[in-house]
């Protein structure tokens, strides 16, 4: 928590900026702390667990949107006044984060990956339909909850991961659990969490939905790139997710990759065709089009698999005649 010293620090109208070194051409090399996490464990655990503390023991009605707004704020905003900050979060994040900056400086590139980094740790919890998703799992990874909560947080867990065919060994291993003392003496979650990421990718041979959502979008892109029709239901849960995200340039990107990769994915085809029917209907048709090409010459599809292709196609193409008139 903050000490009468940063307290001190907030009157005399310093901003956090003043508290970090120059970058250093080796520094901004540095993308991200993935897989650095040891090495920044001080400062990542100092902003996680503020985050646990506040949501814990001030205000269990806040939401993981509330706590990304918080983190931006402080990132896009750091050279500014301390004072310009007005939420508790935002202000115990910061009085917090003054404590270890003074003792140990990062630089103005790194302090900005730290955010980044927590920003990127909160997505990835996103699999969880719930709006607490992770100030709940960061709370009961630290044991700030109680018997009770715990157990019952592990109940509601295990449920949503039994629904997504996760095992329950599975599921202990993504609820990686440490007391505060361990977090701090150890490097907190951070050297946790990378083992419980490698172990859950270690299954992807065997059970990828346990390890994709921890990957990066890059890491996805990649692995579907190059693995992409042993794991249809992925290809369309990922293309879907860009298209959510109207992120069209790198969808076109992996659909024209994948497709030179994979002549004769077919299913990638139906799946593009699909998603552009009210975007881009020419492009959707042109889509069907090459699927059923692709089927034409399959000869190890069924007869009535094709026949079933063709006719859910025909549908889907005077879906588009309709739209064009």
């Amino acid at each position: 928590m903050a000490s009468e010293e940063n307290n001190e620090i907030v009157e005399e109208e310093l901003s956090l900026s003043e508290y970090l070194k120059p970058d250093t051409p080796e520094i901004l090399e540095i993308k991200s702390l993935y897989n650095m996490e040891y090495e920044y464990s001080e400062y990542l655990g100092t902003i996680e667990y503020a985050i646990a503390d506040y949501y814990y023991n001030t205000y269990r009605e806040l939401k993981d949107k509330d706590v990304i707004s918080a983190l931006k704020n402080i990132k896009q905003n750091y050279e500014k006044d301390i004072s310009f900050f007005k939420s508790d979060l935002e202000m115990l994040i910061i009085e917090d984060l003054l404590e270890t900056l003074e003792e140990f400086p990062l630089s103005h590139h790194e302090f900005k990956l730290l955010f980044d980094y927590i920003l990127w740790v909160i997505d990835n919890r996103s699999w969880v339909e719930d709006e607490q998703a992770y100030v709940k799992w960061t709370a009961y990874v630290l044991g700030l909850f109680s018997k009770e909560e715990e157990e019952d947080y592990e109940k509601q867990f295990k449920k949503i991961t039994s629904e997504m065919g996760l095992t329950d060994a599975q599921a202990d291993m993504l609820l990686l659990k440490k007391d505060a003392d361990e977090f701090f003496e150890e490097g907190g979650l951070f050297e946790g969490r990378e083992e419980s990421e490698v172990l859950a990718r270690e299954t992807v041979a065997d059970d990828l939905e346990t390890g994709f959502f921890l990957m990066t979008d890059d890491e996805k892109f990649d692995f579907l790139l190059e693995n992409g029709p042993d794991y249809i239901d992925l290809v369309q849960s990922y293309i879907s997710d860009l298209a959510e995200k109207e992120d069209f340039e790198k969808l076109q990107a992996f659909y024209k990759k994948l497709s030179e990769k994979e002549k004769n994915f077919f299913p990638l085809h139906l799946m593009m065709g699909t998603i552009y029917l009210g975007k881009d209907p020419a492009f959707a048709k042109s889509c069907f089009q090459e699927t059923l090409r692709i089927v034409d010459t399959l000869e190890e599809i069924p007869k009535e698999t094709k026949e079933d292709l063709r006719e859910s196609i025909s549908l889907l193409g005077k879906l588009i005649e309709k739209s064009e008139k």
